[in-house]
């Protein structure tokens, strides 16, 4: 397990990793992120649920040979009669970890949801909401789609937000290039690129990003954990006319930190999570998958509830970014669900990202 060289003595002598199967942590399943271990995608596999609740873990933190608990906050949902993306995420509740929050696009294109569709397939993963951000209004996530409607242009959750077009370079600390090695084998690496090495294979082919919407915080990462992980769903009306073509939507999780600089959220492929990423597992190619009718994904895609967890180093300042947007075009939409972020014990050396449940 590695970690920054400035904080000297502070490594971890054992931790728990809970959404590890019974492989254990060295399972690699990453061949086009070379050199960026996976792991093997269980969609079975109860241990990649967390416990919502908190508490303390089986594993120790040492600091000069004193060894204590390896523990995780408490935590109070607060989103019940709260409109704020970040409390519906499990942020800055009362008595939790303070940081700070702020969004970056259209007002219109973030929002919070206690629901999706005529299923219970998204129901909160934490508290009563969870966030949405999209690269279209959110409010046309709940307008059907005619029967019939045209895959290449959509009725609806077809729409350019106007001036949110950052064009080939996203925002700092955000960046489209790949690292020239494997951050694991060298921490020289960090802050040089994009470590999983999976954002540079779109932006590589002369696209440009649009209609970019983020959540974004800053936080001190608790002294006593080593990890920090979230859930998510993707959903594109891109699906299925540009179904592996270049023109994809995309979402990253950005982690900035001692541990780890890049995305955190992608297939065991090292496919960003577009289109393409092997999770989609909601294709509404017949027009009847019961999860989508009553939504403007009728006739296009998702994922399930997905899980991403990623190493931190305990008490450093760390910046993560959510953020989703149209490549090439402005329009054509894409949305991500955000829900239940943890301080967590589950550090290795490795962000990973499995079905939840």
């Amino acid at each position: 397990m590695r970690f920054a060289a400035a904080l000297g003595a502070l490594v971890l002598c054992a931790c728990a990793d809970a959404r590890d199967d019974e492989d254990g942590p060295g399972d690699t399943g990453i061949g086009v992120a070379e050199g960026i271990p996976g792991d093997s995608v269980d969609g079975g596999d109860e241990a990649a649920k967390l416990d919502v609740a908190g508490g303390a873990s089986d594993g120790a933190m040492c600091a000069e040979g004193a060894c204590g608990e390896c523990t995780i906050p408490e935590h109070t949902p607060c989103d019940a009669d709260s409109a704020d993306p970040f409390h519906a995420m499990g942020l800055n509740c009362p008595g939790a970890p303070a940081i700070t929050a702020t969004t970056d696009g259209s007002p219109t294109a973030i929002g919070t949801r206690f629901d999706f569709g005529n299923t219970d397939t998204w129901q909160p993963r934490e508290g009563s909401k969870f966030a949405v951000i999209g690269s279209g209004p959110v409010a046309d996530l709940d307008l059907p789609t005619p029967p019939g409607d045209d895959d290449a242009m959509p009725t609806h959750c077809d729409d350019d937000l106007g001036n949110f077009d950052p064009g080939p370079v996203l925002p700092v600390p955000l960046r489209v290039n790949d690292v020239a090695g494997d951050c694991i084998t060298d921490a020289t690496l960090l802050g040089t690129g994009d470590c999983s090495r999976t954002i540079q294979g779109q932006f590589s082919q002369g696209l440009i990003a649009n209609d970019y919407t983020e959540l974004r915080i800053e936080a001190t990462v608790p002294p006593t954990t080593n990890s920090i992980a979230y859930d998510f769903a993707f959903f594109s009306t891109e699906y299925p006319f540009y179904y592996n073509d270049v023109f994809n939507d995309m979402y990253i999780g950005w982690l900035e930190s001692e541990s780890w600089t890049g995305n955190i959220s992608f297939d065991t492929m090292g496919n960003p999570i577009s289109l393409n990423a092997g999770f989609l597992d909601f294709r509404d190619d017949g027009a009847d998958l019961p999860e989508l009718a009553g939504t403007c994904m009728r006739q296009h895609a998702g994922t399930r509830w997905l899980s991403s967890v990623a190493p931190v180093t305990p008490g450093e300042s760390i910046t993560v970014v959510f953020a989703v947007f149209d490549l090439a075009d402005s329009i054509l939409d894409s949305y991500v669900f955000l829900d239940n972020f943890q301080w967590g014990c589950e550090g290795t050396d490795h962000p990973m990202t499995k079905p939840v449940g």
